[in-house]
């Protein structure tokens, strides 16, 4: 996996070279790997109408009739890799179409942080920023939020090339992994912490005792996610 993929998953929109819309994959291969909630789409996934949706019209035939697409195989997959349907896509594979067109991801999938420029100079917002420093609104959403459970970690496991869940201590030092972190008393959208505690006579990398992992957010199937996970121990003195 280059620095710039990302695993490709469940809802990523896709695009064609000859299709005049985009269309979003469906995940039905995999339903064990997921990153941030969304299943990891593999290269099974190229099922027409069941996984590549139409894009459109087809700029590749005569007089533009409706988009059929008809894939045919999937390249740039992660081919070290092994989940439930094959080898794990990117949000860099590809996959000719037998019409004439090239399909490629137009995202990931996976979400990114928001980020809203507003103009400093404008007189509302100026206005805004001020009421808001001097009143403290209701919050229903927040009054909620305090009256819940926090959530409480129940299993923090990875899981391998077969499929299997596994032990943190069966980790090997280096490899990089999924951590996945089932919780109750959480809801979806909510956060947690995850602590996790070097051996007695051993210090993570830079000389740490602890790996801290804040604000893990909880998805869909009540756990969270640390993304390419591992660990790295100091050398001994």
């Amino acid at each position: 996996m280059t620095a710039m993929s990302e695993y490709a998953t469940k809802g990523a929109m896709l695009i064609c070279t000859c299709g005049t819309a985009p269309s979003k994959l469906l995940v039905t291969s995999n339903n064990l790997l997921h990153v941030q909630g969304n299943a990891v789409a593999t290269i099974s996934d190229k099922i027409p109408i069941t996984n590549i949706k139409p894009f459109g019209a087809c700029t590749a035939k005569p007089f533009n009739p409706p988009c059929m697409p008809a894939p045919t195989v999937w390249a740039g997959f992660i081919s070290s890799v092994q989940v439930p349907g094959g080898n794990p896509l990117l949000n860099s594979s590809t996959i000719q179409c037998a019409c004439g067109g090239m399909i490629s991801f137009q995202n990931s999938g996976q979400r990114k942080p928001q980020k809203v420029d507003l103009n400093p100079s404008t007189p509302q917002i100026a206005t805004l920023k001020k009421a808001a420093l001097n009143s403290t609104p209701f919050c229903e959403e927040c009054e909620k939020k305090k009256a819940q459970k926090n959530p409480k970690i129940i299993k923090i496991y990875w899981v391998d090339e077969e499929g299997e869940p596994r032990k943190l201590e069966e980790l090997n030092e280096g490899k990089e992994v999924t951590l996945c972190v089932d919780v109750e008393e959480g809801a979806i959208g909510e956060t947690v912490n995850v602590v996790i505690n070097a051996n007695e006579d051993k210090l993570f990398k830079n000389g740490v005792s602890q790996l801290k992992y804040d604000n893990l957010r909880i998805e869909d199937d009540n756990t969270a996610y640390v993304d390419t996970f591992k660990i790295e121990y100091d050398e001994p003195r």
